[in-house]
Order: C-alpha cells, then structure tokens, then sequence
C-alpha cells in the first residue's frame, strides 16, 4: 500500500487520521459499502490569515518595561495596519516582545483585559487590539503564575512563582481563550518547563481548528506530533529559530514538518540577523507554500494567506540567484555533528550515481540509504568557484548546540565547499562569483526502517537562496514492507541547479536526553547579547 507525504502509514495505524481533514461515517449499501471520504475546511474556507515576521525594537533605558512597551506599541499598529483585509488570525513571532521573567504577566484563560482592567498594561492593549480589529491574535510572552505547595524548583524558591514561555491566544473580542507553554526550551534557564506537555487545541468561528506549540518543539515528539492526534486541520508556530545548515535553516525545518504531516503551518519568526533568526512561512502540506521569506535585514513584514471559497493565489516566482546574494550577510550556524557523518563524494563527471551508504555509531543503530542520481555538468571557469557535492548518512546522537542531545537518522546530499566533510554546510563568502556547473537531473533517495512511534522522517531540501525546494516540485512517499518495515522515497520532480541540500531527516526520540546542568542561557542574558550586538555591529535603535 504506497501512502503519500504522510509520517504515520495509514494502514499500519488507521486511528491517525490525516491533519486537516475529518472522517466521515463509512455508508453501506447492499451491495457493498463507499469508501470513508475526508473533508478539509481548507478546501471551501474564506478567510485572511497574517504571520509576522518581526524585529524587536529596543529602548535605550536599559528599562525592561519601557522595550516591552515600545514592542507592544508596534504590535498594536502592525494589527490595525492589516485590518483593511479583514484579518480573522495574526500570529506574531516568539521573544518578539523582548520580555523577560522581569516583565512577566500572569495570564487567565477566558479573561478579557480590554474590559476589565483597571489600567493599560500589556495584555490590555494587546486584548484591545484583537477586538478593534476582530481578529483571533497569537501572541508569545512570559507568563508568570504563582507556585503551590506542589511547586518546586529555583524560581518558586526565589520569587514565589513560575515563568513560562507562552503563547496567548486572544478571540475576535479580545478575551483570552487559550494559552500554550512551551515545553521543549532551547536552554532559557530562567524559564520554568511545564511538567508535562500540553496539547492545546485552537477552535476558531470560521471553521478552522489549530493546534500550536513553539520554536524547538518542532523537534520533538511531544507535543508536536502527539498533537496530530487531535485531528487539527493546522499548526501555528511561534519561533525565534537559529538557521543551520545543511539541515535546519527555518524555512527548510518549518516545510519539512508541514510535508512530512500533510497539514497547513502557519510560521512567524523573530528577525535577528546577525545572530542567525528569522524566517517566517505559509505551508499547504505536500502543496506548495503560499508566502513568507526570510528577511536578509532587520525588519519586519506582514505576509498574508487569502483564501476566497478554498481558491488561494499562487505565490510570486521567486529569483534563486538573487534572494541567495540578499542572505549572503545572513548569520547561519553549520551542524556540528557533520564530521562524525559518513561520506562518499560525488564525481560530478559521471553521469549516473547509484550508491549504498550506511553509518552507525553501534551496531542496533546501523541507518543505510540508497541513493540514484542522474547528473549532467556545463563548463565552468577555473578563476571561480563552485560547490562540491558529497552523500552523507549518519545515525546517533547529536547535540543541538549544547541545549540538548537527540538521537538523528539522516541521509542526503549535500554541497561543500570542497571534497572534505569539514567544508560541508558553509558557503562560499562571495555569492555573486560562484557558478554552477553541476545540474542534478533526477536525485531519488530511500531508506528502510522499523517503524514505532518514537521515530519519525521529514523530506527536507534547501536551495542556494535558503530557500527549500517547493514541496509541490518533489515526492514524498512510504510504502509498507513487511510486518514492521517502512521503505520512505524521496526524490524531485525537475532537475535542480542551485541545490543545498536533499535529504530525508529522522529523528529518534528513544536517544534524546538533556543536555546536563548548566547548559544553555537565560532569557535575560540571550538579550542582553542581543542587545551588544546591536550596539556593537551599529544598528540604529528604532524609536
């Protein structure tokens, strides 16, 4: 049975519906029975959605109250900018705000601040602006709220509560209907982890229900792919990413989850370009991307997912070659586990490439994939640069930049800057003087492994302009072989000359584990860095 774009095979657990999508009750005749169809609200909604991409303004003062508001303030014009459209959802990025435990707020679901506060603080002038506009609104702040006997840990010890990364979700009145603390932190030691994940469903008046997690989540198991059980038609997603390459630049992370799930991704990203975050994404599963980018400079856009009766305009064309110059200044970190990988090197004079590559870092880890590649090569300059081209599998453990450990199954192809592995994941300095002889003609990459629920595989790609490969230009597909055995093929619809990265990217939850003490930074001091380099690398502070 071959199931497309799809992480869970249907026939294997048939309870794990495909997200978006509702089944309806299997009608008999006497003669025989009709198949259960799906229905998507995507397929006749209306609606306007906004994702921000964002880049938080700082004061001067050193005040932490004063930055909050300041960021506040432009919320609330960036929502009643957008409100000509009619908007019926805008989601703002995480850490937008530039809040800390400091400023924290505590947050009561079902409360409407617009109406009932006393005075204008955060939540109120954020409540007021969903209900001036009529919009559902997301927003990720510190929440604080007060430790119980049952409460441990520093914070409760030292300040009586528990501060939580959180997302706010406001209703077109204002009132605040749900809220989501984010589970998998990303170091943030002076944040509090919620004991268990939560697995927040979004319902919304035009049809559409959302689930929602944040940023690293989007890792990990629980709660980001537990969620789907839920049967929600999207995912909302707050981030503040840190691009890596070859693997997890933010666009490439956030399609790669929506393909892999078939489900609608609504991304908003923090813009901090000198230190490697932004990136903000619309996502129609398996289909193609609707808006978003990364913005090269500090700034901020709004970009807009319309739909009139389930009819959604296609996105512009974009230009490879210049949207990759534009990110040449672009800060993008390079996976650290990539010299542990094993590797074999693409002679690009050959035409046609099958080969068999395995790594494991112990024998029950052992992770092959095959792959078949049809090249052909134009002429190049030997004054100019050009990127090799390397295989590479690995199967361990790897760090994600001391914050955490997580056990990883990836094969793909990649581009290095020479025929080492150490050069792979970087990129030439110079954008503009690279060429491009080698032209992948067809690439097709599979892989064979023990299904289980604590295993999953995303098709995950990356052009020069860290940009993925449109998910509609590409198939994704598992098939069922044996009792136990998946059998995942990844390969392109058309040739591709600007490649970065195919590959297919597994994670192995059953290897996760923390980090260990110590690890990672505060919310504080993460912005305290943030704000030296700004003052360091020059940037005008924005008023």
């Amino acid at each position: 049975m071959l199931v497309t774009s799809r992480d869970m095979i249907c026939d294997i657990k048939p309870q794990i519906l495909t997200p978006g999508r509702k089944m309806l009750p299997l009608v008999f005749f006497f003669l025989g029975w009709v198949a259960p169809a799906t229905l998507s609200p995507w397929d006749s909604l209306t609606a306007n959605i906004a994702v921000v991409e964002y880049r938080p303004l700082h004061d001067s003062s050193a005040l932490n109250n004063n930055t909050v508001a300041l960021n506040t303030k432009k919320y609330v014009e960036i929502v009643k900018s957008a409100s000509p459209k009619k908007l019926d959802l805008i989601v703002f990025p995480e850490a937008g705000l530039r809040d800390t435990p400091e400023t924290a707020v505590e947050v009561r679901v079902s409360d409407n601040p617009c109406k009932s506060a006393s005075q204008a603080d955060v939540l109120t002038n954020l409540s007021c602006a969903a209900a001036a506009s009529k919009t559902y609104m997301v927003v990720n702040l510190v929440e604080k709220s007060k430790c119980d006997i049952d409460n441990a840990g520093d914070n409760c010890a030292k300040f009586g509560f528990r501060f939580y990364n959180t997302d706010v979700v406001f209703d077109r009145s204002g009132r605040i209907v749900n809220r989501y603390r984010k589970y998998n932190l990303f170091g943030e030691r002076d944040l509090d982890k919620p004991d268990e994940p939560e697995e927040v469903v979004i319902e919304t008046d035009f049809g559409v229900r959302f689930g929602i997690f944040t940023c690293f989540d989007v890792l990990f198991k629980r709660p980001a792919q537990d969620l789907l059980r839920k049967n929600v038609d999207g995912v909302i997603f707050p981030t503040m990413w840190h691009s890596e390459l070859p693997f997890l630049t933010a666009l490439q992370a956030q399609q790669m989850w929506a393909h892999a799930h078939d489900t609608y991704f609504f991304g908003a990203g923090t813009n901090v370009p000198i230190v490697g975050s932004g990136g903000t994404g619309v996502y129609r599963g398996s289909r193609s991307r609707i808006s978003g980018s990364f913005l090269a400079e500090d700034t901020f856009q709004t970009f807009f997912f319309e739909s009139v009766g389930g009819k959604v305009p296609p996105p512009p064309p974009e230009d490879v070659d210049l949207l990759a110059e534009q990110m040449s200044n672009f800060t993008i970190f390079t996976d650290t586990s990539l010299p542990r990988f094993a590797s074999f090197v693409v002679d690009t004079a050959v035409k046609n490439i099958q080969k068999r590559l395995c790594h494991g870092e112990d024998d029950e880890d052992e992770f092959c994939c095959d792959f078949d590649l049809r090249l052909s090569l134009s002429e190049s300059r030997s004054d100019l640069p050009f990127y090799s081209y390397l295989l590479v599998v690995f199967s361990g453990v790897r760090s994600f930049r001391g914050m955490y450990n997580g056990g990883i199954q990836t094969c793909g192809v990649v581009a290095c800057l020479n025929s080492s592995l150490s050069s792979c994941g970087r990129r030439f300095a110079r954008y503009e003087e690279v060429q491009w002889p080698v032209t992948f003609e067809e690439i097709t990459i599979q892989t064979r492994y023990e299904e289980g629920e604590n295993k999953t595989f995303f098709p995950n790609s990356l052009l020069s302009s860290i940009r993925p490969i449109d998910a509609s230009d590409t198939y994704w597909t598992g098939e069922r072989v044996g009792e136990k055995s998946v059998k995942r093929t990844f390969s392109v619809k058309k040739p591709q000359n600007r490649l970065f990265t195919f590959a297919i990217y597994g994670r192995n939850f059953d290897k996760d584990s923390p980090a260990g003490s110590g690890k990672g930074s505060s919310r504080i001091l993460t912005w305290l860095l943030l704000s030296c380099v700004v003052f360091l690398s020059g940037f005008s502070i924005m008023q």
